[in-house]
């Protein structure tokens, strides 16, 4: 679904480059704006499998075997996080060759620059969501009284107003304004994510990790 997702953004974004009037590229800043928020989308799905394996893990003693080794909430959060983040890049690495690909091809200095301010944008509100629905998401299994399932993934509601703010933004702003609220919302998120995580070793006791 994620790579599905991603593609559909991927496809809007490009077809929209190849479009021309009177032998000019046509560009237009709300395609590109809501191209963005679809790949950002698919890169949010692509951290859920990594919530799910911490689920999976915490039910069948994986954690507890962790915490013996010496590791702290902390050690075993940052863990989880470095696979979402991974899973994350390989789709925005797909999403960054397919867009520059196309703008080398069609040979306009215009689309290559449009290609890499989206991806960057891309990025780094994919990112920072990710981060902070992989964190919150770990804190907030840690802090039930009893095991989730597999089909509690309560951060991606916290997640997916984020994405869908961005949606909304490209129907109401100018491009540039539009770009320059979606990176501040990626530093706020991702700021939140870090702080997070930092008080992550003070929020949860270890026994929470357990049971």
């Amino acid at each position: 679904m994620a790579i599905v997702i991603a593609s559909a953004g991927v496809l809007l974004f490009n077809a929209s480059k190849l479009l021309t009037i009177n032998g000019h590229v046509l560009v237009n800043g709300q395609v590109a704006l809501l191209s963005v928020s679809l790949m950002a989308e698919g890169i949010l799905l692509s951290s859920f499998p990594v919530i799910l394996l911490y689920v999976y893990d915490k039910n069948n003693g994986v954690l507890e075997y962790l915490l013996s080794l010496g590791w702290n909430q902390g050690d075993i959060f940052k863990r989880y996080l470095k696979a979402a983040f991974f899973l994350a890049l390989t789709l925005i690495i797909y999403e960054l060759a397919v867009n520059v690909t196309v703008s080398v091809v069609t040979g306009k200095l215009v689309t290559f620059i449009l290609s890499l301010a989206v991806s960057a944008v891309t990025a780094a509100l994919g990112f920072s969501v990710v981060s902070f629905v992989t964190v919150a998401m770990v804190d907030f299994s840690s802090l039930l009284k009893q095991r989730v399932g597999a089909n509690t993934p309560l951060a991606y509601t916290l997640g997916a107003p984020i994405i869908a703010l961005t949606f909304l933004l490209a129907f109401i702003l100018p491009f540039f304004t539009a770009v320059l609220i979606e990176l501040l919302i990626a530093g706020v998120v991702g700021a939140s994510s870090i702080v997070l995580l930092i008080l992550s070793s003070r929020l949860i006791k270890r026994e929470k990790m357990l049971s």
